[in-house]
């Protein structure tokens, strides 16, 4: 009898186990994949759950989304949209915008003196100090994961030399115009928008058309610190932000309107080159960022 009873109790015990086992997601990726509330928004988030020798890449966390619509499968010529077409595409992809960094080697720069500049309201800082910035920041990272922002290199001419424009808050800090992007907002539309923020008018008709070109640099933040480097470390498979600078071909005339709490400056590059110091390690080697590139001179 108490043979029958353990063996009953054995029997309702692995069927249990059998019922559950039907529920339960015993796949490493899926159970990943759905722990993260928000990944249909932010898929390039799903790196995180890649597992075994591909578990500490990071080339595909940062790149752009390929979305598969096309079932198909041809091995011959696969058609744009199929998955097999995704695997090629990077190839064209990099040629494209080798083709279009040689036809852009020539920046024009105009006087600025062409631009009209006024103001709007202010636009106040979320954060009171850097350490406030940080901690906004991790809390960001928790939610959405790394932070990708993207900045603006705005070029104008004094003397027949090239100035940067650079938003100053207070009276010592200076940074460049743009911001963090939404999570799964292109690069250059949300470039776009943030230069609109910092410098575009309230009225749609006076908002400059945003030529946006080539990224001339891109800086990585390993931890919740201040320090930045021009690559990601090795040993570092979750760097906290990534940020792009992306050279801005402006026309011969604009308006800028400036928020009210700031000012723009027109720096010049012999002023920012090296100057750490004084601008930080992004904004002082602009300078050996555009060396490649030959400006002209445009005057009135």
């Amino acid at each position: 009898m108490a043979t029958s009873s353990i063996l009953l109790l054995l029997s309702c015990f692995i069927l249990n186990l059998a019922c559950l086992s039907q529920t339960a997601v015993l796949n490493m990726i899926d159970s990943c994949r759905l722990a993260k509330s928000n990944w249909a928004s932010n898929r390039q988030a799903l790196a995180d759950c890649a597992i075994g020798f591909g578990s500490d890449t990071i080339g595909g966390k940062y790149g752009a989304i390929y979305q598969v619509t096309d079932p198909s499968d041809d091995p011959i010529k696969p058609k744009a949209g199929t998955l097999r077409h995704a695997v090629f595409n990077p190839i064209q992809i990099e040629k494209k915008r080798e083709e279009k960094m040689v036809s852009s080697q020539v920046v024009n720069t105009y006087p600025l003196s062409s631009y009209t500049f006024g103001t709007k309201e202010p636009k106040m800082e979320k954060d009171t100090s850097v350490a406030d910035r940080l901690a906004r920041m991790k809390v960001n990272y928790m939610k959405e994961g790394m932070r990708t922002s993207v900045e603006g290199i705005l070029l104008v001419q004094e003397h027949n030399h090239p100035h940067i424009l650079l938003l100053q808050i207070g009276n010592t800090f200076c940074k460049l115009p743009g911001g963090r992007l939404k999570p799964g907002e292109n690069e250059i539309e949300g470039l776009k928008r943030k230069l609109t923020s910092k410098l575009g008018a309230n009225s749609p008709a006076l908002v400059p058309d945003w030529q946006i070109g080539e990224c001339v640099a891109i800086w990585w933040r390993p931890n919740f610190e201040t320090i930045m480097y021009p690559y990601c470390p090795p040993h570092i498979t979750k760097p906290k932000e990534c940020k792009k600078l992306f050279l801005v071909h402006l026309s011969e005339r604009e308006y800028f309107a400036v928020p009210k709490n700031l000012k723009l400056l027109a720096v010049p590059l012999f002023e920012l080159y090296d100057n750490v110091q004084r601008y930080g390690p992004v904004i002082s080697t602009i300078p050996q960022q555009l060396s490649r590139f030959q400006f002209k001179m445009i005057t009135n």
